[in-house]
């Protein structure tokens, strides 16, 4: 079998990370108790919204 990578991927520790762009509307019933939407649907993307504005959903 092939490799899917053509290099070894970098460890935890040289990983860059990147911050996401979109923002996304998504309506819910209700929060779980371990922090899950239940019966979550996403609505689209939200390209007028600031995604640094938004944080937390409450």
């Amino acid at each position: 079998m092939g490799r899917f990578f053509q290099r070894a991927l970098p460890s935890r520790k040289e990983a860059g990370w990147i911050k996401p762009p979109l923002v996304a509307e998504v309506v819910f019933r209700v929060w779980t108790e371990d922090g899950k939407l239940r019966h979550a649907s996403f609505k689209g993307l939200r390209e007028e919204a600031d995604a640094d504005a938004i944080n937390e959903l409450l």
